[in-house]
This record gives C-alpha cells, structure tokens and sequence, in this order.
C-alpha cells in the first residue's frame, strides 16, 4: 500500500472527492491546516504552518504531500506554489506538490493554452486566479466566478449545476475547461463534461491527484474522470 498525504484547509469537507480517484492500492491521509473561511487574509496565511502540519504526514511515511488549496498556493503570484514545495521538502525530505502546480502541469500535460474557467471564489480570488493563469502563459477565454464566500456553500453546490454551467460557456476555439477549487463537487461530472464538450476538463482534485502519482512513478490510466488521469506527466 503506497500513501499521499494531504495538507486540507481546516473547514475543508471534500476529502471524498480526492478519495473516489484512487487506485485501491493508494491511500489517502490527511493533516489540517488553518483554514476557516476562504478570505484573502486566511488564504494569505494559511501556509504559515506548513513545517509542522508537513511532518505529521511524514511520521506516516506518505510517499508524497500535496498541498490541497488552489488560490491557496497561489495567493503570492507566481513562485508562490514553488516556494510551498521547497517549504516542505526542507522539513520532512519528502516529495511534493501543491493544487496549483498540479494544475499548470496538467494544463501543460494537454496541451491546452487557450481555456474557460469556472470558479466558486468571491470576485477578488477569482481575478486573482485568472492573473495567475495569465501569467503562466494560458489566455483565459471565458470565465466566471460564483461569488461564494463559505467553504460549505462551496461543497453544497450540486455537481450538476457545474455541469450545465459549464457547458452553457463553450466556445469553439476553446482548447480545455478548467473547474477550480478543492472544495466542491465536481469529479462525478468530468467524464460526462468531457463526453459533451469534445474538450478535455481540469479541475483541482483531478490534477492534483493526477501529479501526486506521476510523481510517486505511477503511470497507471485512471478511467472514469476525464483524460488528465490517463495522460503521462510531462516533464
């Protein structure tokens, strides 16, 4: 039995998502970090413990940590999700990732430069995220954010309204979706999406689940959650 440990906001409750897109040999532990409502100052500081929550998951001898917040890891700009990682490896020697990373990696796996996004962040974060994926290159076609400013609202909205949502925003020229958050409900619907947009899907759980275990040396093909889980990691 391999394990990925997680790092999780404290008012996280979506841990199932991640665990539905597990091998059945893998398996998941996870280590809270403060996290209580999803603001710009809580998002600010909510790598502050980073060490010490690292080193309880390396005392279960994970084979990777990932660090689970999407805006989370990217709230300083660019170089921020590399500073989170660095920041773990110091403390524990242990591989790993963050949502962010995962990401741009996945985006980057597919091939996919030119992207919708769909996101349940308040305006602010939402811009933010779209700066980011800007300055890492990809031109955000569309977007479009839900203004919820509670991680329960977030985990409440049914996977079938991000669905319909989603394909309400195609476009043509579009060359991926991207779903953001690691906080909502939306693995369920990837393949689905997928399926009816001719156009592969990201979202945060998929990808970094995905570049947990690419990293971890598993090239396994994951069926049933969209194409990022049987695409190689690109180097």
């Amino acid at each position: 039995m391999k394990r990925i440990g997680m790092l999780y906001p404290s008012s996280g409750i979506s841990e199932r998502e991640v665990e539905k897109m597990l091998p059945p040999e893998i398996s998941l532990h996870v280590t809270r970090i403060p996290m209580n409502m999803p603001t710009y100052d809580s998002l600010f500081h909510m790598a502050d413990s980073v060490e010490e929550a690292s080193k309880l998951l390396a005392d279960a001898q994970v084979e990777v940590i990932a660090f689970n917040c999407t805006v989370g890891s990217l709230i300083k700009d660019k170089g921020y999700d590399q500073e989170i990682i660095e920041r773990i490896n110091r403390a524990t020697g242990v591989p790993a990732t963050t949502t962010t990373t995962a990401i741009v990696a996945g985006l980057k796996a597919l091939d996919i430069k030119k992207l919708i996004l769909v996101s349940p962040y308040t305006e602010l974060l939402h811009q933010k995220e779209k700066a980011f994926l800007e300055s890492n290159g990809f031109l955000v076609l569309n977007d479009r954010s839900l203004s919820l400013s509670d991680c329960f609202q977030q985990y409440e909205m049914e996977p079938l309204r991000w669905l319909e949502m989603v394909i309400a925003m195609q476009q043509p020229q579009c060359e991926g979706y991207f779903i953001s958050c690691g906080g909502i409900r939306v693995v369920d619907v990837i393949q689905q999406l997928e399926n009816e947009l001719k156009k592969p899907v990201i979202t945060s759980n998929q990808s970094l689940i995905w570049h947990c275990l690419r990293i971890m040396g598993l090239q396994e093909q994951i069926e049933g959650f969209g194409r990022l889980l049987k695409t190689p990691l690109i180097c």
